[in-house]
């Protein structure tokens, strides 16, 4: 469904992911956890490209977001000028690729290098790209902070985007489109019990209700994925558990979830996987009963020992 492949982002000379490479199966739930300022959150923006990797690919239901990384196709190294000098030179092909990859030299040298190189990256591309936008229609995104327009009412901020992309699809009928994205919104405000609030602005909303309200318009997208960045972090605990039942409800829906969180119960509960990041790495994964029950890693040990 999602694939994340050797994902590199720094932000100048900070470096906040190094390298990680994971995938999200249909139907799964996983529950990156770690302790703040660990990348988490960057990881999961680099999922929808909000934000832009530095270096390595991400794939949707098997074509790909972002540019190729020569690092993960072979074929493309021995394309290379640089593979080239170092094999003519008597090194291995095993030995070439792997001197480029440990010392960046694809990375410092990719935009001199020569036609038959450029020639694969580009046909690569090509063969398996999907346009970004079309990508991230795959996805919808939880916030933390809710980000509802406050200048329209709750029904608005639901319909906005399906309306909007049947437009870009230059839909035929779009009253038609409109009357269907009302009627599946009003379903899905019925569906938490927050149809009477509709018409109102998201100022007048407790924020348990405008969270609630955030996930059903990523809902109304019908997402392939719904991708969850500490969904609680903002609410008062009083108001945390009615946004986590209704997650809990979509994860027993079967559908497919990556949750950014510091709710250690809740991940415990619903995750089919959990990744525990630390430094720009992920350090271990596993079930949650690996996770919680039989940590391995000594980071992990310590980070599981002050939160639960």
């Amino acid at each position: 469904m999602l694939e994340v492949n050797n994902i590199y982002k720094n932000f100048g000379s900070l470096k906040v992911l190094r390298g990680v490479t994971t995938h999200v199966d249909k139907g799964e739930v996983i529950s990156i956890i770690g302790v703040s300022g660990s990348g988490k959150s960057t990881l999961l923006r680099c999922m929808n490209l909000l934000e832009q990797p530095t270096f390595g690919e991400v794939w949707i239901e098997g074509k790909l977001m972002t540019p190729v990384d020569p690092y993960l196709h072979r074929e493309v190294i021995e394309a290379s000028n640089t593979f080239a000098k170092l094999t003519v030179s008597g090194m291995s092909a095993d030995d070439a690729v792997r001197k480029i990859k440990e010392e960046d030299l694809l990375k410092e040298k990719h935009s001199r290098e020569g036609a038959a190189y450029k020639k694969l990256m580009k046909e690569l591309y090509e063969k398996n790209r999907i346009d970004v936008n079309e990508g991230r229609r795959k996805m919808s995104m939880v916030f933390q902070q809710f980000n509802l327009f406050n200048n329209k009412s709750v029904l608005d901020n639901i319909t906005l985007a399906p309306i909007e992309t049947a437009k870009y699809h230059h839909a035929k009928n779009m009253k038609e489109v409109k009357e269907e994205v009302t009627e599946r919104a009003m379903t899905l405000l019925k569906r938490i019990g927050l149809e009477e609030k509709a018409n109102v602005y998201p100022s007048t909303l407790s924020g348990g209700q405008k969270q609630r309200i955030a996930i059903i318009r990523s809902l109304a997208m019908n997402p392939d994925v719904m991708l969850f960045d500490e969904p609680t972090s903002a609410l008062d605990p009083e108001m945390i558990g009615e946004v986590l039942d209704l997650m809990k409800e979509l994860a027993d829906s079967g559908m497919t979830m990556v949750i950014v969180t510091h709710e250690m119960g809740f991940a415990r509960e619903v995750s089919d996987r959990v990744l525990f990041v630390d430094e720009g790495y992920i350090k271990e994964e596993g079930t949650p009963e690996q996770i919680f029950r039989d940590p391995k890693n000594p980071r992990l040990k310590d980070f599981l020992s002050k939160v639960l």
